[in-house]
């Protein structure tokens, strides 16, 4: 659909996880330099041009054997990706690094499943991550259910790690497929939700100043904040 162009980037696109692809590799800005993800388990490797690789996460699913469960996401920082488990909306930040082992790392951003009370929905796609043009900021959507939440990382302040909701309502029941996406207004800080299946339409903000600044008021109606 139309709409979906206009986003600033959607990394974690549906196509990947279609195909049954175990293996993932993602270009890095450094030419030398690969990351490599198993879709399925969550394991992620840095692999050198030279052969060399190095384990930046361990297997978050041991005996993981649904593909297209893990993704990357690249940010604006060239060792920075985010990794998110689209089935439960867990979120991780990756650092890379050509200075050694010592600072290859994954952290967690969101390290509890936000699928309740489905925690053991195997439902494709259902979280996906947006970018915005805050090179920190990525925006989390339930696809599924309409729930957002502001990501924050960091390349320097571990401590400041925070995903913060935006909107912890359903909007929806008993929907089980992508139903739900974003579009970017003219603020940086403004989004439409949008409901593709019915047309409903949501607008959103996110901020770095606070929970004050962080609202979402359907469109053509009473305002009702959520």
């Amino acid at each position: 659909k139309h709409m979906r162009t206009v986003l600033v980037f959607l990394f974690c696109a549906i196509s990947y996880f279609a195909n049954g692809q175990t293996y993932k590799m993602y270009a890095t800005q450094n030419l030398h330099n690969q990351l490599r993800l198993n879709t399925a388990t969550g394991e992620v490797k840095q692999i050198q041009d030279d052969g060399q690789s190095w384990t930046i996460g361990e297997a978050v699913e041991e005996y993981g054997s649904k593909d297209g469960r893990y993704c990357l996401a690249k940010t604006q920082n060239m060792w920075t990706f985010l990794m998110l488990d689209t089935y439960s909306g867990k979120t991780w930040q990756v650092q890379f690094s050509v200075k050694g082992s010592d600072y290859m790392f994954r952290v967690p951003l969101q390290g509890y499943s936000l699928a309740y009370p489905d925690t053991e929905s195997i439902w494709t796609n259902r979280f996906q991550l947006f970018a915005t043009k805050n090179m920190w900021t990525f925006i989390l959507l339930d696809s599924y259910r309409g729930r957002l939440w502001q990501v924050q990382y960091s390349s320097s302040d571990l401590d400041n790690l925070m995903c913060i909701p935006i909107n912890e309502t359903d909007l929806v029941s008993n929907v089980e497929k992508c139903t739900f996406t974003i579009q970017p207004l003219t603020s940086m800080y403004q989004y439409y939700l949008i409901n593709e299946s019915n047309g409903d339409m949501w607008k959103f903000q996110w901020s770095t100043k606070g929970g004050d600044y962080r609202w979402i008021n359907k469109v053509n109606s009473k305002l009702k904040s959520y």
